[in-house]
């Protein structure tokens, strides 16, 4: 169990660095530099647990989720998701985080349901990275646990 839980957070930090590459990539390029998820983050940690508004929180918010809550659930509940490979478990795995993403922690930063506060990119762009998360984590994960 230690060790499936371990994968799971080695794997979740991967996949955290994965797409907060690919998010810094895009707000370099100037791509939607109005829509950054790490200041969302902050903005949900502001508003929920009253936090100083700072950059540095919304980034140890988002590794915190994405390698301790995130990697450690898929590691327990991997046995128990359908798929017939770690990587599809993955994808199912993001999928569902990104459900719970889209009820919680946009509400909560106070762009609506969905992030629709932002228009139709934020709930298609969220998609899209928790899919990629999603398939990194399982294949990453399924890499370290066959070791």
């Amino acid at each position: 169990m230690i060790v499936r839980l371990g994968s799971g957070m080695v794997a979740g930090l991967v996949a955290t660095l994965v797409i907060s590459m690919f998010m810094i990539l895009r707000l370099s390029a100037g791509i939607m530099p109005w829509y950054n998820i790490v200041e969302i983050m902050n903005l949900t940690a502001q508003n929920v647990l009253g936090t100083p508004n700072s950059i540095v929180v919304g980034w140890i918010i988002h590794f915190t989720v994405g390698t301790l809550i995130w990697g450690a659930l898929f590691a327990l509940l991997a046995p128990y998701l359908p798929g017939s490979s770690e990587t599809r478990r993955g994808l199912v795995f993001g999928l569902g985080a990104w459900l719970v993403v889209m009820v919680t922690v946009f509400p909560l930063a106070g762009s609506g349901m969905f992030g629709m506060g932002f228009g139709l990119v934020a709930p298609i762009s969220t998609l899209v990275g928790h899919i990629i998360f999603g398939l990194v984590l399982g294949s990453t994960y399924g890499w370290l646990v066959r070791r």
